[in-house]
């Protein structure tokens, strides 16, 4: 009888140890991170248009560009704050970043897409800036992006500049692209916004996207010409910027000593958040916006 109870005490023994290593295997099954779904085909937001990407800010508490294209940078009264993805940059009246190199990649961009979350109010007394490509020979920069200021309004004035430096020089090399009258942007204040604009200098098209939606604009915008069209104008074709000199964020060139004078009472630094700031050296597609848009909204 002894040996019975034995082998019975033996056998559950090991049953036991059988459903335990049964619901341990279960119990890591369970806890294996489930992947994500890939959005466009992608799985991360670095990974669009992954080798066109020159330039990139994440702002997780610090000033860097991930992708080295911008450099040796020092920030001014530079805090920081929640973001759409970790921390993000927090402007004030005072604070911007300025950096003193840029690398070729960034200088020779022929095509470009700008791409950047903001979280911003109304303001008034000028135009606040978000980014600036400086050049030292001109009042202007090269390439940037300004937000004109038009008071306690539900619309967003946004302006922004591209510049074609070739020889012989053409009579349209420095444009500003403006989305006033029936092109002001709606419903952009007070919460986080995608933002990405783009310009083809081999279609000489620009197009403006507005967390992932292509903007429906008249052609006056969306197609950019050398020389007065009407006149027998041709496509504006690739950027060339010139003298490029620094890199701002959050403030005007002129916001960085010499060679500049100073700024004048409109120059506004930005005020509001920025996050996962991205320069392209080529014109995004449509469905890479979007995937672009979806994935860092998914905090990847």
């Amino acid at each position: 009888m002894k040996k019975y109870k034995y082998v019975f005490l033996f056998t559950s023994v090991i049953v036991a140890q059988f459903f335990a290593s049964c619901n341990e295997d279960s119990i890591d099954k369970v806890n294996d991170p489930i992947p994500y779904e890939s959005i466009g085909g992608y799985e991360n937001s670095d990974d669009v248009a992954a080798s066109h990407l020159v330039s990139k800010f994440s702002f997780d508490g610090n000033i860097t560009d991930s992708k080295n294209g911008i450099t040796d940078g020092l920030g001014t009264n530079v805090t920081y704050e929640a973001g759409i993805k970790g921390q993000a940059y927090k402007g004030s009246s005072s604070s911007f970043i300025a950096y003193n190199t840029v690398a070729n990649s960034v200088i020779n961009l022929k095509s470009i897409s700008v791409s950047m979350w903001i979280k911003t109010d109304p303001h008034t007394g000028g135009a606040q800036s978000l980014f600036m490509l400086p050049k030292k020979t001109d009042f202007w920069g090269n390439i940037f992006t300004l937000i004109e200021g038009t008071g306690p309004a539900t619309t967003m004035l946004l302006k922004n500049h591209i510049q074609k430096d070739v020889t012989p020089s053409i009579p349209w090399s420095g444009q500003f692209i403006e989305h006033g009258g029936d092109n002001v942007l709606k419903n952009m204040f007070g919460a986080w916004k995608h933002l990405v604009w783009t310009y083809n200098g081999t279609s000489s098209t620009y197009s403006l996207y507005v967390d992932g939606v292509k903007l429906d604009l008249p052609a006056s915008i969306s197609k950019r010409y050398a020389s007065d069209p009407l006149a027998g104008g041709v496509g504006y074709g690739e950027l060339a910027n010139s003298e490029v000199s620094k890199f701002i964020i959050g403030g005007y060139q002129q916001h960085l000593g010499a060679p500049w004078g100073n700024p004048d009472s409109w120059m506004l630094h930005y005020t509001g958040l920025m996050d996962e700031f991205r320069i392209y050296d080529a014109a995004l597609a449509d469905n890479e916006v979007v995937a672009l848009y979806k994935l860092e909204k998914d905090n990847r």
